[in-house]
Order: structure tokens, then C-alpha cells, then sequence
């Protein structure tokens, strides 16, 4: 058993595949009522497009300072650390 939850979970990620590290939660958590099964279905349904649209969107990408913003000085001693 690895950190990403299976004994393939290094083969995986080493091949760049997906492997979901806690579906036995995921699962639990459904069965016991903690989750229902709707609730479940659109949070696997995000998992599915977030994965899909490899490399994962931060929602930053796209982001520019304004305009209007200038950069601000360095110290004197910036290069001192």
C-alpha cells in the first residue's frame, strides 16, 4: 500500500495517470448517510471534469495586475539575505 492509496498508486503516478487516494472514504461516507447518493454524484461529476482539464485550473492563470498598479520599490538591501 502506497501514500496514493493502492499498491498501483506509484505505477500510476509515475505514468501520469489518475488515482483516486480515498475512494474507500468516499464511499464510506455515502454509505453511512454522511453524503447522499445526489450529493456524491456532483462531487464525482467536478472530480471527473477538474481531472479532465489537466493541468488543474488554479483560476489564476488569466489573472493581470491592473494597469494602474505600479511595481513598488525594493529595498536598498533587497540582494542582502
Amino acid at each position: 500500500m502506497d501514500r496514493l492509496g493502492s499498491g498501483r498508486g506509484r505505477a500510476a503516478a509515475r505514468l501520469g495517470a489518475h488515482a483516486r487516494s480515498h475512494e474507500d472514504h468516499f464511499a464510506a461516507a455515502v454509505t453511512r448517510g454522511f453524503l447522499g447518493t445526489a450529493t456524491a454524484a456532483e462531487i464525482r461529476a467536478e472530480g471527473e471534469r477538474v481531472i479532465a482539464e489537466r493541468p488543474w485550473p488554479t483560476g489564476w492563470e488569466d489573472w493581470r495586475p491592473p494597469p494602474e498598479w505600479e511595481a513598488l520599490p525594493l529595498p536598498e538591501d533587497w540582494h542582502v539575505v
